[in-house]
This record gives C-alpha cells, sequence and structure tokens, in this order.
C-alpha cells in the first residue's frame, strides 16, 4: 500500500497541474506575443502556464517537479527572472543573519529565492504583528532593489 504522504502529494501536484491547465485555457483572451511565449518555451520547455500582464512585461506561473515557479519577462522576450517559494532551511545563513540583527522582534513569514542573469537573490516578507516589510537581498546578504516585484 502506498504511504498517505506520497498519495497527498500525487493528488496535490494533479491538482495544480490540472489548475494551471484550465487557467491557461480560461486565460486565452490574454494575448502573449509570440516572442514571449517562445522565450518561455527555449526556457522552460512547453510546460502548462498561466500568464499574467504586469508593467514590466509578462510573467508565467507553472509548476516543474513540484514547485510552483513564476517566471518573468519583458515585452520584447528578455528573461528577467525566476522566483519560487522555499523553506528557511533553503535560505543562505548569512541572510538570515542580517534580518536577525537588523530586524530582531520581526517574523519571517515568507521565503523567496530569485534566479536572475545578475545571479540568485533572497527575498522575504517580514512582521512584528503590527509592520510589514518586505525585503530582497544578495549573495552576502546586502540589501537591493528588486526591480520587478508586482
Amino acid at each position: 500500500m502506498m504511504p498517505l504522504h506520497k498519495i497527498i502529494a500525487g493528488t496535490v501536484k494533479a491538482v495544480l497541474i490540472f489548475a494551471l491547465a484550465a487557467c491557461n485555457s480560461s486565460q486565452k483572451s490574454l494575448n502573449v506575443p509570440a516572442i514571449v511565449d517562445a522565450a518561455f518555451k527555449n526556457e522552460y520547455s512547453d510546460i502548462p502556464r498561466l500568464w499574467q500582464k504586469n508593467y514590466y512585461g509578462y510573467e508565467a506561473t507553472f509548476i516543474q517537479n513540484n514547485i510552483k515557479y513564476e517566471a518573468e519577462f519583458s515585452d520584447s522576450g528578455e528573461w528577467l527572472e525566476t522566483e519560487y517559494y522555499v523553506t528557511e532551511k533553503e535560505f543562505p545563513e548569512i541572510v538570515l543573519k542580517r534580518i536577525r540583527q537588523e530586524y530582531p522582534t520581526f517574523k519571517i513569514t515568507k521565503y523567496e529565492i530569485e534566479i536572475t542573469p545578475k545571479g540568485n537573490f533572497y527575498e522575504v516578507d517580514i512582521t512584528d504583528g503590527e509592520m510589514e516589510y518586505e525585503l530582497y537581498f544578495d549573495v552576502n546578504g546586502n540589501t537591493q532593489v528588486d526591480l520587478y516585484e508586482d
């Protein structure tokens, strides 16, 4: 008999793939330029994706290896970044140390890795129960500006 956690994981994956495929087919009215769609296919093949228009261009949401990704492209098809959620264990200690030092009373509520042409970056949402901030760091724990935040 298959373990329950494997059954649940398989079911969740199937539901997410179905949902993305359904959303993608219902989003046909979004006219994604051929050059943008071709850039996505070049990076990630022809997997099901949901497109969204943003101020910087287009964002494709998709699932690969049971992980939900968001890949962002300019209007001309230039790949800008790909982001995905992770756990604290997958974050560099140097980034976590900086957050703990500068925001000792805050709790991290979101961990995200962003892969860009300039390297990897790390984004967190933090809160102390009243205030919320979104912070963005390079691999050395230095604060950066996230140019494509939507």
